[in-house]
């Protein structure tokens, strides 16, 4: 019997060490795996900072919270008092205070009830990751043990930083990088003692007090707090009396809202929920934030509400100002729109991309005249802004003053379908249409693009010009992909220095008002129907980009481009820093060429005025000068002869710069210095037409729409020919029946029925001038 009861006593005792065990084991691995891998996984508010971390703008949270994404930092002030008001030997327990555990113990049992919890600030990083669980001993007992366990994977600035980044600090924010925005409006590592100490007291009762409730019992928590920092030397004397003469806050603050477009934007591109670390440089953010509502309240009085406007750095391709709208609340203007991501017609602001190609593919010199007076092209009949026409220009004055209908002619001749292409390489997506859907007005405005890929494309090729190998322009450290620019150098010095004198004779009391003691090549675009005001402006620092207009795409009288956006776009550049110098020339990519004074062509050996200059080397290849002629004189220099009507003796040969009719009628009328060629004998046979005369309208193979006037009866379409003669008299005839004669200015309004035509005049001497068109 005894041996039996032994045998059942020892069969207990193993039994109980193996319980030990399991339930040791079970403990330990429970203890191992108690903590989840992500202590908090609440919501976070979507916050955006600048360049050097200042707040720019942030959107709350989804549960209604502004709880930033943690920084992983507690400032020093900050840890000070926290640790101080909650916990003083922080540093020192393994994750509970046996002391803070007695004392509430006591106070509970005294009370009758449980006044005070003794937790330790780890304790406390628990209750907030178990969301605060009734208060129980059972649950104080857990909160202990995972306390000891968060103790084992945390190091205590960790633990610190949990604390700070989770804790309520009263009304509906949390962390305390969002309760220094609400409550003081600036970072927490630039608080002062007195606003540490006010944020270090709120979690201890955050639902109680907080800056706008009970005022007075939070500014006694916080003395008292002070006044512990002092005693245990943590501050001195004088800072202990001036901390208690600070105020404090009487309610939360709004959060900044510096760049909310840009914002959203980045919300919209999966950065939700994040701490979005942008290139933005704070101080131009905020010059451009203001100087941009300043000028709306003026435009508002014309009826024009919205205005973008995009800074890049030529540098770093970093964007240090987006400003995507004015920052109103109301909803009548479609102030949340972001202009600068929305297309627009792009006016006249693609004209330098087509003058730089045109350089580049040899078309053009610089300086090379091109036509200059009306001109239908088919159906399309582009005028020029100030309606006044010079005949032939100068490319690069052309440019300058932004004038139509030489860029017309400079698309058709260069090929639209070709500057199409460069287009949707330089970065215009949404130019997505074939080019003939566009057609010649596709350098006046006849696509859209915003003004993200404006800035692009001249920040790509202003950087081009300065590095071999542009940066991507981007606004956080994700690059979205650089336009694709095969251009060269040469040429785009060549299109800024044509930039940089920007004038407008018919706006000449707007654009004086724009120098600048800074060197600039700028540029303005207006829409057709003054839709979209536009204005890009490139130093070796920055690009600025500005569009004003309305959202909704209603237009306004003198919404134009100088007078609209170009005030604005120098009111910026006069607030930022110049650059020391201007671009380096490209010498090995110039060359050093003759250039006929006149024709500002490549000279011929006819050019009787020439000098040199500096022009790319792709220019090289462009055709000589082709306006200045050997003509044959008699011996009066009356007329042009030729060997049916005089002998080669007696002739005089001289070179003469000869413009076609059509372009002759124009220019003589700015330039009195201009010398008509004489005419032809009329003793001599060989009178070629177009050296006497030149349709104007119809060009060759001209499609003609004839539309209905308003009562009904089918319009009427004016013809035009120029003539080197002045008081010359010209019989018109259509299809061979004669319908009129014109003298010096030679117009005449037809009729013609559908289909196709055939127009004919003729001069009094017998010259004939024929040309086929098409009524539609």
């Amino acid at each position: 019997m005894r041996e039996k009861l032994f045998w059942w006593r020892e069969q207990w005792r193993w039994k109980k060490r193996f319980i030990k065990r399991i339930l040791f084991y079970s403990f330990l691995i429970w203890y191992i795996q108690a903590l989840p891998s992500d202590l908090f996984n609440d919501p976070y508010s979507t916050v955006l900072v600048g360049k050097n971390g200042k707040l720019l703008g942030a959107h709350i949270a989804k549960d209604g919270q502004w709880r930033f994404p943690p920084t992983n930092k507690t400032p020093h002030k900050v840890a000070i008092c926290l640790v101080t008001f909650e916990d003083k030997n922080f540093y020192y327990h393994p994750g509970a205070s046996v002391k803070g555990i007695c004392r509430a113990f006591y106070q509970n049992i005294t009370r009758g009830k449980i006044v005070s919890g003794g937790s330790t600030i780890t304790q406390q990083v628990i209750r907030l990751m178990r969301k605060n669980p009734s208060r129980t001993y059972s649950e104080k007992m857990h909160e202990i043990i995972l306390a000891t366990r968060l103790e084992f994977s945390y190091s205590k600035e960790e633990i610190l930083n949990l604390y700070t980044a989770n804790a309520p600090f009263g009304n509906n924010v949390v962390g305390i990088d969002a309760a220094s925005w609400r409550y003081f409006g600036r970072a927490p590592e630039n608080l002062s003692w007195a606003e540490s100490a006010t944020l270090a007291v709120l979690p201890n009762a955050p639902g109680l007090i907080y800056p706008g409730k009970n005022h007075q019992s939070l500014l006694k928590k916080r003395n008292r707090l002070l006044k512990m920092l002092f005693e245990e030397g943590e501050i001195d004397k004088l800072n202990y009396y001036l901390a208690l003469e600070e105020p404090l806050p009487d309610k939360p603050l709004p959060l900044p809202q510096d760049a909310p477009h840009l914002l959203q934007r980045c919300i919209q591109h999966g950065q939700k929920e994040q701490l979005i670390q942008s290139t933005l440089d704070e101080e131009i953010q905020t010059m451009v934030n203001n100087e941009t509502e300043q000028y709306a309240l003026r435009m508002n009085e014309t009826g024009v509400f919205n205005a973008a406007v995009l800074i890049t750095s030529l540098e770093t391709g970093e964007v240090v100002a987006y400003k995507g709208n004015l920052n109103h609340t109301d909803d009548n203007h479609a102030f949340d729109v972001d202009c600068i991501q929305s297309s627009r017609s792009t006016g006249s602001i693609l004209k330098p991309l087509l003058y730089a190609k045109s350089l580049e593919s040899g078309l053009i010199t610089p300086k090379q005249l091109l036509c200059d007076f009306p001109s239908r092209f088919g159906t399309f009949a582009p005028n020029n802004f100030n309606r006044q026409f010079s005949g032939a220009i100068p490319a690069n004055k052309a440019l300058s003053k932004s004038l139509n209908i030489p860029m017309v002619f400079l698309l058709r001749e260069y090929g639209q379908a070709k500057f199409h292409n460069d287009l949707k390489q330089f970065g215009f997506r949404h130019m997505n249409k074939h080019a003939s859907h566009y057609g010649l007005s596709l350098i006046l405005g006849g696509a859209e693009a915003s003004v993200w890929e404006i800035n692009a494309c001249y920040n790509s090729m202003a950087q081009h010009l300065q590095n071999s190998d542009p940066a991507k322009i981007h606004y956080t450290g994700t690059a979205e992909k650089a336009p694709k620019l095969n251009l060269n150098k040469a040429c785009i010095y060549s299109t800024f220095d044509a930039l940089i004198d920007v004038n407008r004779p018919d706006e000449e009391n707007n654009w004086r008002a724009f120098e600048s003691s800074q060197k600039i090549s700028w540029k303005t675009g207006t829409s057709f129907g003054f839709r979209d005001a536009w204005a890009v402006g490139v130093t070796p620092k920055y690009v600025v980009s500005v569009w004003v207009g309305n959202a909704d795409g209603e237009g306004r009288p003198g919404l134009t481009g100088v007078k609209a956006a170009a005030p604005l776009l120098f009111s910026i550049f006069r607030n930022l820093e110049s650059p020391r110098r201007w671009f380096q020339k490209p010498i090995n990519q110039l060359t050093h060429a003759e250039i006929c004074n006149e024709s500002g062509q490549i000279s011929n050996r006819y050019c009787e005025q020439t000098h040199f200059e500096y022009i790319p080397k792709s220019c090289l290849i462009s055709k000589s000068c082709s306006y200045h002629q050997l003509v044959h004189l008699n011996q009066k220099g009356t007329f042009r002869v030729n060997a049916d009507c005089e002998s080669t003796s007696t002739m005089i040969h001289k070179s003469w710069f000869i413009l076609p009719p059509s372009m002759e009628k124009y220019y003589v009328q700015q330039n009195p210095n201009y010398h008509t060629v004489p005419p032809f004998d009329p003793k001599c046979t060989s009178n070629k037409p177009e050296n006497i005369m030149s349709f104007i309208y119809p060009k060759r193979q001209t499609k003609i729409y004839i539309p209905r006037e308003l009562s009904g009866l089918r319009g009427k379409v004016i013809f035009e020919v120029a003539h080197t003669r002045q008081n010359s008299t010209l019989y018109w005839h259509i299809d061979d029946e004669f319908v009129g004669t014109t003298s010096d200015i030679h117009q005449i309004s037809v009729q013609p029925e559908k289909g196709k035509h055939k127009v004919t005049v003729v001069d009094e001497t017998g010259v004939v001038l024929a040309e086929l068109f098409e009524v539609l």
